[in-house]
């Protein structure tokens, strides 16, 4: 994070006053475990039902037991009067993201969501797994959000498959929806920003340049090579799949974005690798972002996507500021790194390290 140019950003943008002022005192407020402004970030789980059930996904995942004691519970649909009592509450915060334990444009709500946050001056993004895009690609040209992230997690339907434990045969669909998404967004007036994200592994992080290529060809506006996101089973575990900050493993990577031309390169955010010598977190949501569910439980990460349940609620007074948040910030203050959660400790925004 750069605190003058985010600053710059922001006073140039088109947020409310309140809004703006908000993420003036986020850049400029000392981090304790009460924060003196209210979240600059809103994600949104818009749904737990997915169209698909990826083998890492903790949430869906038939490999993934049902007692993992982390994984995020299944919740109600988040509805539109739940979602404009959230945004009202923290109307200070200048981001919406509609993410979620599953597929977002499943919520019959998800345009009206959009239209809404867009209204009160939010930035609305979401991320999509791609499936919903070819039968909503009017809804989502015509809406106000203001970007879309899908995870088309391969380059071919070969390592699609390989990297989710989906049939292959899904993988064309989501790509022809890309695809004419795009096409619908370059012949109209629509200025979404359309971006791809692939998880990189042990085993795929050498085809970064048949990504890169997919990506080119297709002509998004950017793509993110996103580190593998371990659980503690067999085939999913961080020593068996994710990135480390290896001397070997960081090298080969650097080169292969160093190859590409400095316009080009731009549109690539490198993977974030972990590094198992860090000591201190490196976790910055418990202090930017709170996370609100269909039931009104609260949480801060969207990353781990860890079970939610018993967190608080967002009718609470000062839920940002609750025991939850305090406890957390206490734990991601602390000079040796405190007791985090496992899922934390294999984290690559927390214990991440650059190419």
């Amino acid at each position: 994070m750069n605190p003058a140019k985010d600053a710059l950003g922001i006073m140039l943008s088109g947020h409310t006053l309140a809004q703006k002022k908000n993420y003036l005192k986020y850049l400029l407020c000392k981090k304790g475990e009460v924060l003196h402004y209210d979240p600059v970030t809103i994600s949104i789980v818009a749904t737990t039902r997915c169209t698909l059930s990826c083998d890492m996904c903790p949430t869906h995942s038939s490999i993934v037991p049902r007692d993992y004691p982390h994984i995020q519970k299944n919740v109600r649909d988040m509805d539109i009067k739940t979602f404009k009592e959230i945004v009202d509450r923290f109307s200070s915060a200048t981001t919406v993201q509609i993410i979620g334990s599953g597929e977002p444009m499943l919520n019959k709500d998800f345009f009206s969501m959009v239209e809404y946050a867009a209204e009160k001056k939010m930035t609305v993004k979401t991320f999509s797994n791609g499936t919903t895009i070819e039968g909503n690609i009017k809804n989502i040209l015509n809406s106000k959000l203001d970007g879309i992230t899908i995870s088309i997690n391969g380059h071919d339907r070969k390592e699609f498959s390989r990297m989710t434990g989906m049939r292959g045969d899904i993988y064309p669909r989501i790509y022809d929806g890309v695809k004419k998404l795009i096409a619908g967004r370059n012949a109209g007036r629509s200025k979404i920003k359309i971006k791809l994200s692939f998880i990189l592994d042990r085993y795929n992080y050498r085809s970064i340049p048949d990504m890169m290529a997919l990506s080119l060809k297709l002509g998004v506006d950017h793509t993110f090579f996103c580190n593998f996101l371990s659980s503690p089973y067999e085939g999913l575990r961080a020593s068996e799949r994710a990135l480390m900050a290896e001397a070997g493993v960081r090298e080969e990577i650097r080169a292969l974005f160093g190859s590409c031309p400095d316009p080009v390169r731009k549109t690539f955010t490198p993977p974030v690798l972990i590094d198992n010598e860090r000591k201190g977190n490196g976790c910055n949501v418990h202090f930017s972002q709170i996370r609100c569910d269909g039931d009104g439980n609260v949480s801060s990460c969207s990353m781990m996507l860890l079970n939610m349940a018993g967190n608080g609620n967002y009718k609470e007074d000062d839920v940002w500021n609750n025991k939850f948040f305090r406890d957390m910030r206490r734990v991601f203050l602390s000079e040796g790194g405190g007791s985090v959660a496992k899922p934390c400790t294999v984290c690559p925004d927390n214990k991440g390290a650059k190419i």
